[in-house]
């Protein structure tokens, strides 16, 4: 077999997981993650300030989805027009199932600086590339994650209530919270 079919292979087998088992992600595990995730290739040379840290207390992911899906909710009954409301609140009906999960990656960029949101208006956050090289880092993070049989999800939905979840994350103002990713050993089907 070539490297090019084994990469084949690893990319038909990764999918997006949901089912956990219930056991918690070992540090080796997720020091592979993040090895994987600060080797990936960066937009415009790689000082976009990327971060990945990973959130393993059960509590806290708990909290992390319950509150989300409390401002979410909050936020539905504010709409005016039942029917935007009933559609809003179907939308995001899988944005917070995430509260069991072993662990979750979170990946924050450096926000674009003040000199090139001048100097490019608009088009800052794409010549900045903060966004794209988080992409390319969490792609990293979710192929390794399937070399090392976990399962992963990326979870963009949670953004909606952005602000909220960079409160309870503790993101920096410095810094953008660009996805989470759910975590786990893939559950076995009996």
């Amino acid at each position: 077999m070539t490297d090019y079919d084994a990469l084949t292979r690893l990319l038909e087998s990764r999918h997006s997981c949901r089912s956990f088992a219930p056991e918690p992600v070992d540090g080796k595990a997720l020091q592979n993650l993040s090895d994987a995730f600060a080797l990936a290739p960066q937009a415009g040379g790689g000082n976009r300030r990327l971060q990945c840290r990973f959130v393993t207390d059960q509590t806290t992911i708990r909290n992390l989805a319950e509150r989300g899906q409390e401002v979410f909710d909050a936020f539905c009954l504010s709409i005016p027009s039942p029917f935007v409301r009933e559609k809003t609140a179907r939308y995001g009906e899988n944005f917070f199932w995430f509260g069991e999960v072993p662990a979750l990656a979170v990946v924050t960029c450096r926000k674009v600086p003040v000199f090139l949101e001048q100097l490019a208006g608009h088009k800052a956050p794409l010549i900045w590339g903060g966004e794209l090289s988080a992409a390319m880092s969490s792609f990293s993070l979710l192929l390794a994650a399937e070399t090392i049989g976990l399962g992963a999800c990326c979870l963009t939905g949670p953004l909606l209530m952005w602000c909220e979840m960079e409160k309870l994350l503790n993101i920096s103002k410095r810094d953008s919270l660009i996805l989470l990713i759910a975590l786990g050993y893939k559950k076995t089907l009996l």
